[in-house]
């Protein structure tokens, strides 16, 4: 080898560092588009993570991957600049209407123009009041739909990979719902499996902590469980219960057979029992 080949050698083996391989080559570079974010698991199980809009914050928003919007309160999208604090407000829970956040930071993840909704949400005030801790929105579906998504409940932590969906406007979509063609459609609520206890209207309207179970028969699932009548109801199966449709909605998701945790309050206190609904009218 002569010395001209050498040099040359020499020269592309020292460039070979500075030449960038194509994403799909090189497997640090898939590697290094997931991001591991921690969140905290409330007593509601619900996820919390801190996050911070437009640079600004931290706030404390829910994830909830069954939530068809971002949703904002007042304070939040104020405070971050996705509204402008004089933009008009609805008197009902100060709805501002659609929005976009420039950038939404959770941990080592950057998603940039999320769309939002801001409002006031009453259940976020109940269960921020319930916990001591002011909570400022919930992240739903145009934040989830960007991302192949995995939860690890055991080390409370998400992980996240980009994917190339396309996000779709779900409010503007409603819309187009909304103004079209008028089916008329009727859903029976009807609870799968027989509980034996009949629940009331809450008294407070949607600031009441639940509903109130007005009838407990004996020798039925629900005395069984210790249930008795003036408990009130706050959760069936996980799932919150604010209104008697509550109840009703997630009592059919649970079979004939199936134990399941409910959550009451009686004389102040929160009781966690548990409840096995039997097959029956």
């Amino acid at each position: 080898m002569n010395t001209k080949t050498r040099k040359l050698l020499s020269l592309i083996v020292t460039a070979l560092p500075v030449l960038a391989l194509p994403a799909w080559a090189d497997p640090s570079a898939v590697e290094a588009k997931k991001i591991v974010v921690p969140f905290q698991l409330l007593l509601s199980n619900h996820m919390v993570v801190t996050a911070k809009l437009n640079g600004k914050g931290p706030y404390r928003l829910i994830f909830d991957l069954g939530a068809p919007v971002t949703l904002l309160s007042n304070r939040a999208a104020e405070g971050s600049g996705a509204v402008a604090e004089n933009a008009p407000r609805a008197f009902l829970m100060g709805m501002r209407g659609e929005a976009e956040v420039a950038k939404l930071e959770i941990g080592d993840l950057t998603a940039k123009k999320v769309p939002v909704v801001v409002f006031d949400h009453p259940t976020l005030k109940l269960l921020s009041d319930f916990l001591g801790r002011p909570l400022d929105g919930i992240v739903g579906y145009t934040f989830f739909a960007r991302y192949k998504t995995s939860i690890d409940y055991k080390a409370k932590r998400m992980t996240f990979e980009p994917s190339n969906n396309e996000v779709k406007n779900l409010v503007r979509d409603l819309e187009a719902r909304l103004t079209g063609p008028k089916i008329a459609k009727h859903r029976m609520l009807a609870p799968e499996g027989f509980w034996g206890m009949k629940v009331g209207d809450p008294t407070g309207g949607v600031a009441s902590a639940g509903v109130p179970i007005t009838t407990v028969w004996p020798d039925t699932p629900a005395a069984a469980a210790g249930i008795k009548e003036g408990d009130i109801l706050t959760a069936l199966d996980g799932r919150w219960t604010a209104s008697v449709a509550d109840v009703y909605a997630a009592s059919t998701a649970v079979p004939a057979g199936r134990t399941v945790d409910v959550v009451v309050l009686r004389d102040g206190k929160e009781l966690t029992l548990t409840v096995t609904p039997r097959a029956g009218l």
